[in-house]
């Protein structure tokens, strides 16, 4: 399988079409050549489920350079752990973060499927990806700033167990993270 045009990485998109198709993020990554969408992703691909169990860290690395990165794109409003039964792969949420999206500013990880992305992107090694991802919305740019410091820390950690403590260290910081 080749990679998305331009990212390096390939980058898939489970589209369940919630939401208003011109203001989609996850679409926008499609229309643009940077994901594609499917319907069932490869196996062992990662897929980013905020219901999983497991946290993302660097050592999912080699999940998403052999198989790919999967978002689920589904409206907060609807989506439940249903969503997610179904599609086989490497389960895995992510560490907490606040979104940046007009929509949910501010609100602990009720990201969009592109903030979702870049954040997969920045934890597992691919930064300048996830940077390239940050010019398709302009409020992109302030989802890295506003979580550079948790990113930068988790994107570091060795350990399941140090990404965890990572994480409680940025849960009691609740408003932001400066």
């Amino acid at each position: 399988m080749t990679t998305s045009k331009g990212t390096g990485v390939r980058i898939y998109v489970i589209c369940f079409r919630e939401d208003d198709p011109l203001r989609n993020t996850a679409l926008k990554m499609v229309r643009k050549g940077l994901a594609t969408v499917i319907r069932r992703p490869p196996p062992n691909a990662l897929v980013l489920n905020p219901f999983a169990q497991e946290l993302l860290g660097p050592w999912d690395k080699t999940y998403v350079d052999m198989h790919g990165l999967v978002v689920v794109d589904a409206s907060w409003k609807k989506i439940s752990r249903d969503y997610f039964i179904k599609i086989r792969g490497k389960h895995r949420r992510l560490p907490y973060l606040l979104a940046a999206n007009p929509v949910n500013y501010g609100k602990p990880m009720i990201l969009s499927s592109i903030e979702a992305v870049i954040a997969a992107l920045y934890i597992t090694g691919y930064v300048e990806t996830a940077l390239k991802l940050t010019g398709l919305f302009k409020w992109l740019k302030t989802f890295l700033e506003l979580n550079r410091e948790p990113l930068e820390e988790y994107s570091k950690v060795k350990s399941i167990e140090e990404l965890i403590e990572a994480e409680k260290l940025f849960l009691k910081k609740p408003s932001s993270f400066s």
